[in-house]
């Protein structure tokens, strides 16, 4: 009885691990955006934590990097586009 209980609590725990997985996007002083599975805890230097708090998938977070990413690297050349 003894090993079926922990037999079971191996088996539940690993299982649950990947559900309990997060993602977070980054953006780093030179603009690049990065998708971490360790989150960021805002004591790093130059590191910004960006998006939503936490993604519960890679996929999800790298569909997002895209739409940010792009969006901050538009609206940085239309800046620099008004300072000429």
């Amino acid at each position: 009885m003894r090993s079926l209980f922990i037999a079971v609590a191996v088996i539940g725990s690993t299982l649950a691990s990947p559900a309990l997985a997060a993602w977070w996007i980054v953006r780093s002083s030179d603009e690049k955006c990065l998708v971490v599975d360790v989150e960021p805890k805002g004591a790093e230097k130059g590191v910004t934590k960006i998006g939503k708090d936490a993604y519960q998938t890679v996929e999800e977070a790298e569909a997002d990097v895209k739409r940010l990413c792009e969006e901050a690297e538009s609206k940085s050349k239309n800046d620099s586009k008004d300072n000429q």
